[in-house]
């Protein structure tokens, strides 16, 4: 039986024949026209050897309409997909073009010869357009994997997962029927989950709208012209949206906003929720499992309201979605003690591919172990405290880097921060922060202490960092969140303390 996340797919474009499908600027193809290149890509693929459960990467140097054909028509034809946007902060690519062995790579860009027979993007699209639209069957089955996806490796090599089509069909059906934006603006990566989110906007009959490269002023510019838009953030858009003048007061034309990726500082959420005054909401997912927990815009419309503890909360489990907080033996921990963050749902990942004995460390009888500390607090709203391979041991106690990071930010001349940890011989390990200062706010001499003193109020004596670094910007992975690797690796390389009246 054909796989159920492909023949909806295809049967919403049939549906929706008529209506604006997917645009870059005043450039917009209906569905029809969209379905028709879906099957033409999917003729050219089959012709150059790719056909259900072969191995089809496709690598991209910026996110353009021909990302989302080409992968509808993988997922017709049944193939392992494996998609990269290649940018300035992308690493590993040769790793991961021999790692899901592909039997054909498409590009745009240079990429490493391994060995595989390669096509140009452009050149396959021009082979697309000269065969006839004739409809193509769903070779795809329920079984069959579906993507191969990639961890940013900040903390080794990258992890290929594995997620069948019945996996993606799970995924999908958390959203509600009828639940499709007029426009979404896509702007993160189409390889990751961007892509994602614009295949279920299309699937419900809404229109996809795609701006490369994100700017604040262009993404302003574009939500004016488009009106009435929805888009996914990184929480570093957020920030720069936040910072800049042209878009700290709000964007007009933006309605909705769904936000994650990486831990938002809530009082810069607070912010960014009471002056923009749209829908808000966060999705808690990863890769592994996508969406787990769900912060929706009536929670964040509570938070202001008068329940602030909320903002720090990444909401509660999706339905159809199992989660349990354990300690390390597995046994769950009561309300309010942080362990492990265990999820169970029929989304989780089929395993890492080519690397079961890393699975069977993470998949325990269907659960997966995100890797993720937090607890539960009252109303059965999860809060993350921390990943497992971040906790900064200080004299032998847990100092959880996210609310640390949280109380610095309560700060009004940081903007942001980041908080590792590196070797001390006096207390094993230190609390390092590295802080960009708030717009228009240049950091004077007690700010840093300043901010620290705020820790040591909210959390404790050890959580308190004992170095502090100002930063223009923190360096992000290509996923967009803070490379605490790289912050590691400075630290570990003998980074230079900040001047002595801005040490905490």
């Amino acid at each position: 039986m054909a796989a159920r996340y492909v023949t909806e797919l295809v049967e919403a474009f049939e549906r929706y024949a008529e209506r604006p499908a997917l645009g870059v600027g005043p450039d917009v193809a209906r569905f029809s026209q969209v379905l028709d290149g879906v099957h033409r890509l999917a003729g050219a693929l089959a012709e150059a050897g790719v056909g259900r459960g072969s191995g089809l990467a496709c690598v991209a140097g910026r996110n353009r309409p021909e990302l989302l054909t080409v992968r509808i028509a993988a997922h017709v034809l049944g193939a392992r997909l494996t998609q990269v946007v290649a940018g300035p902060a992308s690493y590993g690519l040769d790793f991961v073009l021999r790692d899901c062995r592909p039997d054909l790579v498409v590009h745009d860009v240079p990429v490493p010869e391994t060995g595989a027979p390669r096509i140009g993007l452009d050149e396959l699209v021009r082979r697309a357009a000269r065969r006839p639209a004739a409809p193509m069957p769903v070779r795809a089955r329920e079984e069959d994997v579906a993507r191969v996806t990639y961890t940013s490796g900040t903390t080794g090599r990258p992890k290929g997962v594995a997620s069948t089509f019945g996996a993606m069909a799970a995924r999908s059906s958390v959203r509600p029927a009828g639940w499709a934006e007029p426009v979404h603006l896509s702007v993160t990566s189409l390889a990751q989950r961007a892509g994602g989110r614009c295949l279920e906007q299309l699937r419900a009959g809404g229109r996809v709208e795609i701006l490369e490269p994100f700017a604040p002023r262009e993404f302003a510019a574009a939500c004016r012209r488009l009106g009435r838009v929805s888009t996914y953030l990184t929480t570093s858009m957020v920030y720069r949206l936040l910072d800049d003048p042209a878009t700290a007061g709000g964007v007009p034309g933006l309605e909705t906003v769904s936000y994650g990726d990486s831990p938002i500082h809530p009082e810069r959420l607070r912010e960014a929720v009471t002056r923009w005054g749209c829908r808000w909401q966060q999705g808690y997912g990863m890769n592994e499992a996508a969406v787990i927990c769900r912060l929706t815009p009536a929670d964040h419309d509570a938070a202001v309201a008068g329940r602030p503890e909320l903002l720090a909360s990444v909401g509660r489990p999706v339905p159809g979605v199992e989660v349990r907080v354990r300690d390390g033996d597995g046994a769950e921990v009561p309300e309010g003690c942080t362990g492990e963050v265990w999820t169970r749902s029929a989304a989780v990942m089929a395993g890492y591919w080519g690397q079961p004995a890393l699975t069977d460390e993470v998949v325990r009888e269907g659960w997966l172990r995100t890797g993720d500390l937090g607890h539960f607090g009252g109303d059965g709203y999860l809060y993350l405290d921390d990943r497992v391979k971040d906790v900064v041991m200080v004299d032998g106690d847990n100092v959880y880097c996210l609310p640390v990071e949280a109380a610095l930010t309560r700060h009004p001349g940081v903007a942001r921060a980041v908080v590792v940890g590196r070797h001390s011989d006096r207390t094993g390990e230190e609390v390092c922060a590295f802080l960009v200062p708030a717009a228009g706010r240049p950091p004077g001499p007690g700010t840093a202490a300043e901010a620290c003193d705020l820790v040591e109020q909210a959390l404790a004596p050890a959580h308190r960092p004992t170095a502090v670094f100002w930063e223009r910007d923190i360096p992000l992975t290509a996923r967009g969140k803070p490379d605490r690797h790289r912050l590691r690796e400075r630290l570990r390389l003998g980074a230079p303390p900040a001047p002595p009246e801005r040490q905490a």
